[in-house]
């Protein structure tokens, strides 16, 4: 019987373990295919970057710190690169020392953000030695059952006890140089991980460190501030104040000078007009005086011509005045033919006089008819009974004057003003409305509305005539005006401006 081992083809020794030759360097050209696959990092030039690859010093300012922040090339770059750029961060916080907080916290939050991305590279690099130890023992628990089954086996024939011994001596030696192989690439692996792990812990001291002194720097930084800014509130208010003052001084000092301007000019100016006045005053005394002289010798001369003319100018006023006495006695006696002959003219008109004025119709009663036939000039007044037949549905009436619908409150008083003067003349004179409740007497003898005059009755317009007659004859004739309201009510009259008796009867005494 002839075996034939599990997985040996003619692929060599490559197919014996599952993995390919050279796995040894896998992990030097996986980095080299990072390193050479980064060709810029957002916020350095390609320069900047080949001399953090050689390990060299870069500046890093605050823009490329910034840069560094928001870029997402960290990710992909080399472990080696990562490192190089936290020592140019923390060799450039080191050579500023100048007090620098925004930069120190943005280079510390740098430092932090690499850090987070190493020990994710540890992690998952831990991880993946992890993963390749369970496979290295799997892979040795299969050759280990394949040896056991090839030792089975080897009671066979002697031929085949050779042929399975050869094989097995040549797994054995394939498994001895994977074993070193994988060793060998631990190790390395191993040492990478106790430098990145010694990395680490000096990158912690030395952010450690930085924090230390950044948090020195913001207390001194701190301090120095408030108390500069302490210092220059005291001393803004400090010269704020003494500005204040000084301008004060400056507003009172500009005030005072102008004021003396003022008062020197307005003095100057005084004194001016009152030399000018003075001067003035003087040339006039000295002009009146020459004035008086020729004055005094005109007056002279005056005097002289006055005391001839002075008894004829005496004698002609004395006839004047004689004159005038009898022309004021003649205009008495006119006058008082003027009143005679006035009231004689009104005693022939008649001592009664009856008036009708026709009311219109009320707001609401435009649909009515009216039973008014006839309004004549001379006085006449025909109305209508459209309830009486026959002759007794029109009556005739006879007045002084029919006022019609449409006349004013004017044209009703221009008939009863003569009676106003006759009553300044001593006569008796009585005017007065009758007619049925709403026919408009307090309309006629009072008015609608007193604040116009065109709207006065006879009464308001009567006493404005009176008053007026007798303020103009005030010069030659003096009135008392006296006031009685009287009620006449069941023919009976109450004077009602009586204070002690409201129900005293006529006559009054």
């Amino acid at each position: 019987m002839q075996l034939a081992p599990v997985g040996l083809g003619s692929g060599g020794t490559s197919n014996l373990n599952g993995f390919p030759q050279g796995g040894v360097n896998q992990r030097e050209a996986l980095g080299g295919m990072l390193e050479d696959g980064i060709a810029s990092i957002d916020g350095l030039k390609s320069n900047e970057l080949s001399q953090l690859k050689r390990g060299l010093h870069v500046d890093f300012s605050d823009a490329k710190l910034m840069e560094l922040l928001k870029s997402n090339s960290l990710d992909i770059a080399s472990t080696q690169l990562l490192f190089n750029i936290g020592n140019g961060i923390v060799g450039n916080i080191f050579e500023r020392k100048d007090g620098d907080v925004p930069h120190a916290q943005r280079a510390a939050y740098m430092l932090r953000k690499i850090l987070q991305v190493i020990e994710l590279r540890f992690s998952n690099q831990a991880e993946g030695m992890k993963n390749q130890n369970n496979l290295f023992k799997a892979r040795e628990e299969k050759y280990q059952s394949r040896m056991n089954a090839l030792e089975s086996l080897a009671v066979g024939t002697t031929e085949e006890n050779e042929v399975v011994t050869g094989w097995v001596q040549q797994l054995k030696f394939t498994l001895q140089l994977e074993q070193n192989k994988f060793e060998e690439k631990k190790k390395l692996e191993d040492q990478d991980f106790s430098q990145l792990k010694k990395e680490k812990v000096r990158n912690e001291i030395e952010i450690s460190a930085l924090k230390q002194e950044l948090e020195m720097v913001k207390r001194m930084h701190g301090g120095q501030v408030l108390q500069l800014e302490l210092q220059a509130n005291e001393s803004k208010a400090e010269y704020e104040k003494k500005i204040q003052e000084l301008e004060r001084h400056l507003a009172n000092a500009r005030k005072q000078v102008k004021d003396l301007e003022a008062f020197s000019e307005s003095r100057y100016f005084n004194w001016k007009n009152k030399e000018h006045a003075y001067q003035s005053f003087l040339n006039s005394q000295h002009r009146a005086i020459q004035k008086l002289r020729a004055g005094m010798r005109s007056i002279k001369n005056e005097v002289v011509k006055t005391k001839g003319s002075y008894m004829e100018e005496f004698k002609y006023f004395g006839t004047k005045l004689k004159g005038l006495a009898e022309a004021a006695e003649n205009y008495h006696k006119v006058l008082a033919e003027n009143r005679k002959l006035y009231n004689e003219v009104q005693d022939l008109k008649g001592n009664i006089r009856v008036y009708c004025r026709i009311r219109p119709f009320l707001p609401g009663q435009s649909k009515k008819h009216s039973t008014v036939e006839f309004v004549g000039d001379d006085g006449d007044l025909i109305v209508s009974n459209p309830l009486k037949p026959g002759k007794e549905s029109r009556k005739h009436f006879k007045f002084n004057k029919v006022f019609d619908q449409a006349t004013s409150q004017e044209e009703v008083f221009i008939d009863t003003q003569p009676l106003i003067r006759s009553v300044l003349d001593g006569y008796n004179v009585c005017i007065f409305a009758y007619g049925q409740t709403g026919s408009g007497k307090t309309y006629t003898m009072s008015g609608p509305n007193l604040s116009s005059n065109s709207d006065w009755g006879v009464n308001y317009r009567a006493l404005h005539d009176l008053f007026h007659i007798s303020q103009s004859r005030k010069s030659s004739i003096v009135y008392e005006v006296g006031v009685q309201m009287v009620e006449i009510y069941n023919e009976q009259v109450r004077d009602l401006l009586s204070s002690t008796d409201p129900q005293k009867r006529y006559p009054f005494s």
